[in-house]
């Protein structure tokens, strides 16, 4: 495995339903995050549809998973060299996915996720829950999972990505006020107690009746910011490195130490 993974994570503004505006902002971000020596770039949860959509409209928004859209984000991946992990509204025959994908620098997909926790009223008036939780994604040499917002919020996804193998849970977001304790408490906690890399890309602004927290951050296998936004447009950068996973396991083995016939139930 390479010892060293320089990631990049975009916090911007929403702008929903209008999809030339989100490939240009995604290929500035992109060239800006390649120039900074990143082999990945994250951008928030339906980043390139828009989040807070009316039901109504949300079939002239939503995109084909290997559609013309994807083929235009291929070309920004390779254009740039670099890998994207992106957020869109899936529209797969007669249900509506919220959705996350990974194209790696050479345009080809690696694994896609469709968000299993619906959050409240929004999520459940305008997609269907995934029924699979993520795969396991090869972006050089490292083992990536993928989660969405409210998802991050249950130990049990990022536990069962952490067992399988992961060393980086990347979770796209739309986290609003009030729930700012997420990124600032939850998500270190995750990583801690998981020993491995999370990435958490968040909005910041408006998005009709929505107000974000920002807060986006990379956090260490210690639980510590490598990065972390405020609540305005930022492009967050860190450096990656297998060494810290490896102390992190050492000094507190959690993995090792686990007693899973105490706490397995039949619903885990």
């Amino acid at each position: 495995m390479n010892s060293d993974f320089t990631i990049a994570l975009l916090q911007h503004a929403p702008v929903p339903n209008d999809l030339p505006a989100a490939i240009k902002r995604l290929d500035a971000a992109a060239a800006d995050a390649a120039k900074a020596g990143c082999s990945l770039l994250i951008v928030p949860e339906a980043s390139i549809t828009g989040y807070n959509i009316p039901p109504a409209t949300m079939h002239a928004v939503a995109l084909e998973a290997n559609g013309t859209t994807t083929a235009e984000i291929a070309a920004i991946c390779t254009q740039h060299q670099i890998a994207i992990t992106y957020g869109f509204a899936e529209i797969d025959g007669d249900n509506y996915y919220n959705c996350v994908q990974i194209i790696d620098s050479n345009g080809q997909t690696a694994g896609k996720y469709r968000k299993t926790h619906l959050w409240g009223d929004l999520d459940r008036a305008l997609f269907t829950a995934g029924a699979d939780l993520s795969p396991l994604i090869e972006i050089d040499g490292w083992k990536i999972g993928l989660l969405i917002c409210y998802d991050i919020e249950f130990p049990e996804c990022a536990r069962r990505l952490a067992l399988e193998g992961a060393d980086l849970i990347i979770t796209p977001t739309g986290l609003m006020q009030p729930w700012r304790e997420v990124a600032e408490r939850v998500v270190p906690t995750r990583a801690y107690e998981n020993q491995l890399y999370i990435a958490y890309a968040n909005y910041c602004g408006n998005e009709a009746d929505l107000t974000y927290e920002g807060r986006s951050c990379i956090v260490g296998p210690d639980g510590n910011d490598l990065a972390r936004a405020a609540q305005h447009p930022a492009l967050l950068t860190a450096t990656l490195t297998r060494s810290a996973i490896d102390d992190a396991r050492t000094a507190l083995p959690y993995h090792r130490d686990r007693r899973p016939e105490l706490y397995t139930t039949p619903d885990t």
